[in-house]
């Protein structure tokens, strides 16, 4: 308590306001002391002063939620200056003097007339006063006092962060911390046990326990299956007056989920399958799918796909769909029925995340048998080779056989095959082929020095089946004869000085010939005979494929007479080359 003056206040009648409280009218009721004397405790002795005049009253309480019909009683005011006849007037000044309290101003009763909430405030500062009513003059000195406002239960425990979700790993050991819950009362926690709270669990037994003090929520249960159960709804209960009967309460839902750890190995649901896959499948295409069952999820499932042994090991390859975790069997080599018809394979699905706590519960893989049937697919017809290069002559009859192309069915019915030319470009119709036997025929005459080779194309087809083809390149060489004879290979105008020397090489002369070379150089060269002979001139070999025409007599210039020379008036013979050798 504070005193705003202690000039006139007795250090006895301060200590008056600690006297503990109590319920009873006793706690409320005024100690009148008189002015010589102090009230003591019992078993002490009196301690006599000075008399001093001062204020007398108990520290002040008022209950919380009081209903009542009539105004609760709070405590007296009194003053030693008092003798009852009247004379002092009590004047109550402050936080809710004359609203919420009120002061009989004879006798110094106090009042409460309304229902206070702790909660909301838990004390008021007031200020009394005692004046004499004839005189109007201050008996004690304005003076401070409490009025406090006395706790009762009724507040209930509350969760403010309720719900709550979280998450705990299954398999853990029994008593792993799951969460703290926390609930908080609004009632007074230093008086009584009305905001002692008491934690329990009213729904979630007996998987998980909650501690009564701390409210810390803990496994209760050894290896928890999130695979047999994921998700759980535990009810959690807050109850003041430290749990005892009549106590308030409040409660949240704490939603567990159990996460997954890597405890289950893959799984192959058969132990046998079978896939058919036809021998049309192109090399490189996915054939078929395989799944390994894991209850884990998330990356505890992941799993990886090995053929680790079999005969269609070099034939299949098969690799992991990280999405759907299924093996995808893709072939790597053609198929062929005629050749073998079916492949086994042996399939492991292993984990690719291990923990190794769980190593126990293992092999963390599983193997499986695939047997894959190949399927019989009508093929068109196969030609014994992949192209064809064939051989004429030049000038060669219609008719003349070129070459014979072969195909036969790959399938076990071997049906017919007929032959035919793909007739794309004039080039193919030079050709014929005889469609039952496949031997082409020229069907024009052929001059080598114009084409020299031919490209066509051949197809073939089954008798039961004309819509399935097959085409092979054929390359035709026209092969050469000689039917070209040599040229010159330009014209020669020719002049020799008349002073040229016997011996003297005038004129290298040259042929050429549009036959290859099998059938044209080397050449022989003469002179022609048909014309006279100039014993001026001679020709001489040079290497085969031209000559030398030298000067044999002193003579005069030749004219331009193509390949006539003359000698004066005489006329040099004709030079003429003929195919033949040097």
């Amino acid at each position: 308590m504070r005193v705003t003056s202690t000039s006139s206040i007795c250090p006895v009648l301060v200590c008056l306001c600690f006297v503990q409280r109590c319920y009873g009218a006793a706690h409320h009721g005024s100690i009148k002391v008189t002015r010589n004397q102090t009230k003591h405790i019992e078993g002490e002795t009196e301690v006599h002063h000075r008399p001093k005049r001062g204020w007398v009253w108990n520290q002040f309480f008022v209950l919380e939620e009081h209903l009542g019909p009539d105004p609760q009683y709070v405590g007296k005011l009194h003053s030693n200056s008092d003798k009852g006849d009247g004379s002092v007037k009590y004047i109550l000044t402050g936080e809710g003097a004359g609203t919420i309290f009120i002061i009989d101003d004879t006798t110094g009763d106090i009042h409460s007339t309304k229902s206070l909430d702790r909660e909301q405030k838990t004390h008021y500062v007031l200020h009394a006063q005692a004046i004499d009513r004839r005189t109007n003059k201050p008996l004690e000195p304005e003076s401070e006092f409490i009025i406090k406002v006395q706790d009762i239960n009724d507040n209930a425990p509350k969760f403010t962060d309720g719900p709550y979700i979280v998450t705990v790993p299954e398999m853990s050991e029994m008593g792993t911390s799951v969460l703290q819950v926390t609930a908080t009362d609004a009632d007074d926690p230093t008086y009584g046990n009305s905001a002692r709270v008491v934690y329990s669990i009213l729904q979630g037994q007996p998987y998980f326990s909650v501690d009564p003090k701390t409210g810390v929520i803990r496994t209760a249960l050894h290896n928890m299956d999130r695979e047999a159960r994921e998700h759980y709804s535990v009810v959690i209960q807050a109850k003041d007056m430290a749990g005892q009967v009549g106590g308030l309460s409040g409660s949240t839902t704490v939603n567990i989920t159990l996460t997954d750890v890597n405890d289950n190995p893959p799984r192959f649901p058969q132990k046998h399958y079978q896939l058919y896959v036809p021998e049309s499948a192109q090399v490189g295409s996915a054939v078929g799918k395989i799944k390994a069952n894991d209850a884990d999820a998330g990356s505890n499932a992941d799993m990886k796909y090995t053929i680790i042994n079999g005969d269609g090991s070099g034939v299949f390859s098969i690799s992991t769909d990280k999405e759907t975790r299924e093996g995808i069997i893709s072939l790597k080599k053609p198929l062929n029925y005629e050749k073998k018809k079916s492949y086994l394979l042996n399939i492991e699905g292993a984990n690719t995340n291990l923990d190794f706590r769980f190593s126990h519960l293992g092999p963390f893989k599983d193997i499986t048998m695939l047997k894959i049937i190949v399927g019989d697919v009508d093929e068109p017809p196969l030609f014994s080779m992949p192209s064809y290069v064939m051989e004429v002559y030049e000038n060669a009859r219609i008719g003349t056989v070129v070459g014979t192309v072969a195909a036969q069915d790959p399938d076990s019915a071997n049906s017919l095959v007929r032959y035919f030319i793909d007739h794309n470009t004039e080039e193919d119709r030079y050709f014929v082929i005889d469609a039952n036997t496949g031997t082409i025929k020229t069907a024009k005459i052929f001059d080598r020095e114009e084409t020299p080779w031919f490209n066509i194309t051949v197809a073939a087809s089954e008798t039961d089946n004309p819509g399935l083809l097959s085409h092979v390149p054929v390359d035709i060489r026209i092969l050469d004869v000689n039917d070209n004879p040599p040229e010159l290979a330009r014209e020669y105008d020719i002049v020799v000085c008349e002073n040229a020397k016997p011996g003297q090489v005038i004129q290298t002369i040259s042929a050429t010939d549009k036959d290859n070379s099998a059938n044209g150089p080397r050449f022989h060269f003469s002179l022609d005979e048909g014309l006279f002979l100039n014993p001026n001139f001679t020709l001489r070999d040079n290497e085969g494929k031209s000559k030398k025409l030298m000067y044999e007599k002193w003579g005069v210039c030749m004219p331009k007479l193509g390949l006539q020379c003359c000698l004066g008036n005489y006329m040099a013979p004709k030079y003429r080359p003929t195919e033949g050798r040097a």
